[in-house]
């Protein structure tokens, strides 16, 4: 509220002296200080409104959605295919050089860097499936960090069935169960707490990798899909924009607050997704017991 005029401050209170604006200088003259020191708050409306002028305002509802359609959709994906896989090289599989070399390959998978399942991704599922036309969407990056996960679940639930004892199974085909219904009824449920370690783990690993969704779903501005737009449309997600909000904006140092929210949200993502699972687990495990 002051003019420099040559190295002195002159007070404007003169000004406007008479106008609503006058107690304005009081206010500030007293209480300026503490105006400007930085003050912790919680503004609920960053979990949950969009973005607005590229996240200068407004908040990351759509980047949280995008996060979660990616990391549900590759463990509904990978599940299945990471259990039946194991039961098969468990229960069904003979030893012999062929079974080897698989259990070489999904060990040798677990190691890939993710840059190279994003790479595959963009080639397999965009180029040459043409998945929504060769366009980016949450199906292919859910698929993409599908195929990330599934060795760590493969590995997981095949120790997991071995750790069932073996009297179990020699229990339900004396009494006349078939093999699959001793698997079905008999073994997954006693290894289902194992099941679930590995799931968790691979929960934290998908919602969290950047470099598979880059090719294949992300997209640094967008609006929240339905869950039906998922099929056809790419998503923000929160390890891709922490990334370009940090480097590629270009307000990058005006919007740090942003930026360490959208970090601190993808961790407390990662925490319930693993707490619910976690939950589970235990509850699976208690019911088993007894």
């Amino acid at each position: 509220m002051c003019i420099r005029d040559s190295p002195v401050l002159v007070p404007r209170v003169e000004q406007f002296r008479g106008t609503h604006l006058e107690p304005v200088f009081d206010i500030l003259a007293r209480d300026l200080v503490a105006m400007l020191r930085p003050r912790w708050t919680f503004y609920p409306g960053f979990l949950t409104d969009k973005s607005v002028d590229v996240h200068v305002f407004g908040g990351i509802w759509a980047e949280v959605l995008g996060t979660l359609y990616l990391t549900l959709g590759a463990v509904l994906f990978a599940v299945p295919v990471g259990v039946l896989s194991a039961i098969y090289l468990v229960e069904y599989a003979r030893e012999n050089a062929v079974v080897g070399f698989i259990r070489s390959c999904i060990s040798t998978l677990a190691g890939v860097p993710s840059i190279v399942f994003g790479l595959f991704g963009l080639a397999f599922f965009l180029n040459t499936l043409q998945l929504n036309g060769g366009q980016r969407s949450v199906l292919a990056g859910a698929l993409t960090l599908a195929l990330l996960i599934l060795p760590v679940i493969i590995r997981a639930a095949e120790e997991a069935i071995r750790a069932v004892p073996h009297t179990f199974k020699e229990a339900s085909l004396s009494l006349g169960a078939s093999r699959w219904h001793t698997v079905l009824n008999v073994i997954l449920p006693a290894a289902l707490p194992g099941i679930l370690t590995g799931i968790v783990i691979s929960m934290g690993r998908a919602a969290g990798e950047t470099a598979p969704i880059i090719f294949t779903a992300a997209v640094s501005v967008g609006q929240p899909l339905q869950v039906w737009e998922t099929l056809n449309h790419a998503t923000p997600a929160l390890p891709w924009n922490i990334y370009n909000l940090c480097t590629e904006h270009e307000a990058a140092a005006e919007i740090r607050h942003v930026q360490y929210g959208m970090v601190l949200t993808l961790v407390a993502l990662v925490l319930l997704l693993n707490g619910t699972a976690i939950f589970l687990r235990a509850r699976v495990s208690r019911r088993l017991t007894g």
